[in-house]
């Protein structure tokens, strides 16, 4: 359950363990997110750089900022022609940043049908999304935004070998992601792939980093920083699965990414209070008002409309204002947030 804290941001949530969904395969039904929750120290941090931010803004001082940020995304497979699965189309990988760009400037799909209760919160985050067309050399790509890996050059494992969420993040963090990283100063790294179904797992993200946080767990460094993507959840064509076929597993794993919580706090709160209540995640597509007076006495009913709850794709529709000063608090402040606007 996620309870709303009105004192400090610096209420410090539960020690953060690593977070996996536990639920039947995603094929059906079921959103899979192996994000880990970040430490206390990181939600201490960072907490007290979001209220910094939240007034200087009161004060005047600081405006909400706009972004361009570079993406790259590095296309794991096993040998197969291009066009094949999972060394998918140039137009899959394409076709997810348009949602990417709606989503996040509060004008994606379903953003419309929203209950009058919640259509008043949904914020414009000023980032925008664009495929590198050079890499970190300055070396056009011939397909923007896009680097195959055909994984046997780095290993003999398949990915879709590891059956279990913690063995494949664990996979990926330590062979996958630093033998093809590019720099996340200067792009976001997406890493899509098959994963096995007992694995369970649609998508994760690294937190942003900060000055002064060593020794901890659960953001980015500069071998691991980004998002990795089940590939039939990654854009709207080719092999993308229903309920996951919107794009909107990236929009949720990049929610991760610039310092957002899940929308039910993961046991203990997500420190937004425009965000009401909620019990758990939800699943499906729920019909509004979903679950009134259920957590804390909870009067509008839970937003599973919010990008970072589990419902289906075509019911997620929005960021909220508290949010949005959580993700420009990660741009101002993340150690490979700050530097991407200007790569």
């Amino acid at each position: 359950m996620k309870f709303k804290f009105l004192t400090s941001v610096l209420t410090i949530a539960t020690a953060g363990t690593l977070y996996s969904q536990t639920t039947v395969m995603p094929n059906d039904n079921y959103r899979g997110c192996g994000t880990q929750p970040p430490s206390n120290q990181w939600d201490t941090w960072f907490n007290a750089k979001v209220k910094e931010y939240e007034q200087k803004v009161a004060s005047g001082k600081v405006a909400a900022g706009s972004y361009t940020i570079p993406v790259i995304v590095h296309v794991i497979h096993g040998g197969q022609n291009v066009g094949t699965f999972p060394n998918v189309s140039q137009a899959q990988v394409n076709s997810q940043i348009p949602i990417l760009n709606a989503d996040y400037a509060g004008s994606g799909y379903g953003v419309s049908g929203l209950p009058s209760v919640f259509s008043g919160l949904v914020a414009n985050t000023g980032i925008t999304f664009c495929l590198a067309k050079f890499d970190a050399n300055g070396n056009c790509l011939t397909e923007p935004g896009i680097d195959r890996i055909d994984y046997h050059t780095i290993t003999n494992t398949n990915p879709n070998s590891l059956t279990t969420a913690s063995s494949f993040m664990s996979y990926f963090d330590a062979t996958v992601k630093p033998a093809t990283i590019w720099d996340p100063n200067q792009f976001l790294n997406i890493w899509i792939s098959d994963v096995s179904g007992a694995a369970q797992l649609l998508g994760y993200a690294t937190f942003p980093a900060g000055s002064g946080l060593t020794g901890l767990s659960g953001f980015g460094s500069s071998s691991n920083d980004g998002v990795w993507v089940w590939t039939r959840s990654f854009g709207t064509t080719g092999f993308v699965n229903y309920p996951y076929n919107k794009g909107r597993t990236t929009t949720h794993e990049i929610g991760h990414w610039v310092g957002l919580r899940h929308v039910w706090g993961d046991g203990a709160t997500d420190y937004c209070n425009d965000t009401p209540p909620s019990q758990t995640s939800n699943f499906g597509c729920p019909t509004h008002p979903f679950n009134v007076g259920g957590c804390s006495g909870n009067t509008t009913g839970e937003m599973f409309q919010n990008f970072m709850d589990y419902s289906d794709d075509a019911c997620l529709a929005l960021f909220t204002t508290n949010q949005n000063s959580r993700i420009q608090t990660a741009m101002i402040n993340g150690t490979y947030r700050k530097n991407l606007t200007a790569s």
